[in-house]
């Protein structure tokens, strides 16, 4: 049973008992007129009212303590939670404190490494390619700055039951093309390890060579007026199509803007056609090609009608 459920009204009852029991007991103590320790009958009687009610609370929290476990738990751990609650809230300033006058080597959700791996049927394989694939992590994050711990690990894998072979066991089991990243799950500061989750997701097709991403009409302009306009549009046009779909560029925080890359050579001889040519004139934005999840997606300019 809920141990709130019985102290709630228990409490209660015994609150409205104390108050006519008090009530009862000083009335009689006044009208007898008692003394104690010399005090005036009206300071005796509001004396007895208070102890009367004392013991009678002592008296029912020792009952229920006695009957009930749950409301001796309740009792007794409460100081233990407050006290576990004291010392993570004062790791937490201290945490802050830390950040707020070191210097930060890498960012929580920050991007430490990424590979394709293509499938290979045998598990020693894999454990090899993801060692070092490890190892080119553990290179890019000292060379930001952060150490080893106490054992040595500069890449702590977190949570912390997490087996790096186990990782390398569950990439061997997806047996077909992925992209798996390794990114910081805190801030870490400079001097410190810095702990690392692994993700793992298919990498898979998103846009063809040659695909349509976008139409825009584009009218006359200086040379630069042109190309500007074209990057800026291109660049919209990338993100839009390429949101939740590719990847963010490497080194990142994972969940930013996609891996856009614009095509300076198409949009250069896009332009040199166009440009000293009066009226409006229809440009197509193409994957240049065949884009994975890894990315990036390469926006190249077409103008229609136009080899």
């Amino acid at each position: 049973m809920d141990v709130g459920l019985l102290l709630v009204p228990l409490l209660l009852l015994v609150s409205g008992v104390i108050a006519y029991v008090g009530n009862v007991v000083g009335r009689r103590i006044g009208k007898r007129r008692l003394s104690l320790f010399g005090l005036r009958p009206r300071t005796t009687a509001q004396i007895i009212t208070v102890l009367t009610g004392v013991v009678i609370n002592l008296v029912t929290l020792g009952a229920v303590l006695t009957f009930s476990s749950d409301a001796r738990v309740a009792l007794f751990d409460l100081r233990e939670t407050l006290s576990h609650l004291e010392k993570r809230a004062d790791a937490l300033r201290t945490q802050i404190r830390a950040l707020e006058q070191g210097d930060i080597a890498l960012l929580r959700a920050q991007e430490v490494g990424r590979r394709v791996f293509r499938g290979r049927p045998d598990l020693e394989a894999v454990r090899n390619w993801f060692f070092q694939f490890r190892q080119e992590a553990v290179e890019a994050v000292t060379a930001q700055g952060a150490r080893p711990d106490a054992s040595g690990t500069v890449l702590l894998p977190d949570p912390p039951g997490v087996n790096w072979d186990d990782v390398a066991r569950l990439i061997h089991q997806r047996n077909r093309e992925v992209v798996v990243q390794l990114v910081s799950t805190r801030n870490a500061l400079v001097g410190t390890p810095v702990p690392a989750e692994v993700r793992i997701l298919p990498n898979e097709l998103v846009f063809k060579k040659g695909q349509l991403l976008r139409e825009v009409d584009v009218s006359g302009g200086t040379r630069e007026q042109l190309r500007d306009g074209l990057v800026q549009t291109a660049g919209f046009a990338g993100r839009a199509a390429a949101e939740g779909r590719v990847l963010a560029p490497p080194g990142t925080r994972i969940g930013g803007p996609p891996f856009i890359v614009i095509d300076g050579d198409s949009g250069r001889r896009v332009t040199e056609q166009i440009i000293g040519r009066p009226g409006t004139h229809r440009i197509r934005l193409v994957a240049f090609d065949d884009t994975y999840t890894v990315g990036p997606l390469i926006v190249a300019f077409q103008l229609i009608g136009e080899p």
